[in-house]
């Protein structure tokens, strides 16, 4: 994994690696909720192009 981040022309900036580590553990728990949501039936609120939109999906897709 590269530790830089190429911002549009700029230098290479150092990624911290504990933010690097956050984003992966958000990332997985998004999944988790997802899942969960599924199985109960219900849908996960979430920021979708500058409003709060609730997903809903199927619980019989991919399991």
């Amino acid at each position: 994994m590269n530790n830089t981040n190429m911002d549009s022309g700029k230098e290479p900036i150092e990624r911290d690696p504990d933010l690097a580590a956050a984003e992966i553990a958000m990332k997985r728990a998004a999944v988790k909720a997802r899942q969960k949501a599924r199985q109960a039936g219900v849908g996960v609120v979430v920021w979708k192009d500058g409003q709060v939109v609730e997903e809903r999906q199927n619980s019989s897709a991919d399991e």
